[in-house]
């Protein structure tokens, strides 16, 4: 895969519940070198949704980014990763995993699934703000797919 041209808009899927996780991602994205839109869901429902549009439209435009809480209402992000990695035509956009959980079980099926990164969210906002550069070295190595 070839990098992103350094003028071109991306976009960045948040599958969030937690307005203030929202909040400082934003913040820390702010600082990223291209210009990017940030599409906000607040449930793993709504994520899936999202993808069943994309899969559906013609011609599709993938995002270039999915991040995602792994405790999500309604569907977990664990299905919504699943659903993304079933998709005909986002399936190989590169996912960060943003949770609190530490649990063996869910490390493991993120690798399984293909997550790029597991982010584990920290309490300390110096270490949080380093998501921009997980997401910025992401966009650097990967071009999504429009099929």
């Amino acid at each position: 895969m070839t990098p992103h041209p350094a003028g071109e808009r991306v976009q960045i899927i948040l599958a969030e519940d937690n307005g203030a996780d929202i909040v400082l991602i934003r913040e820390a994205l702010k600082g990223l070198k291209r210009g990017h839109d940030l599409v906000v869901v607040s449930d793993g429902e709504k994520a899936i949704d999202l993808i069943e549009r994309i899969d559906q439209q013609e011609p599709a435009s993938c995002p270039s980014l999915l991040l995602l809480d792994l405790n999500l209402p309604r569907r977990s992000g664990t299905e919504v990763l699943q659903k993304l990695r079933q998709s005909p035509r986002c399936c190989d956009i590169p996912v960060v995993i943003l949770t609190s959980s530490e649990a063996p079980r869910d490390i493991e099926s993120a690798k399984q699934l293909r997550a790029d990164v597991y982010f584990r969210k920290p309490s300390d906002l110096t270490a949080f703000m380093k998501i921009r550069e997980v997401v910025e070295a992401l966009l650097d190595s990967h071009t999504p797919k429009t099929k």
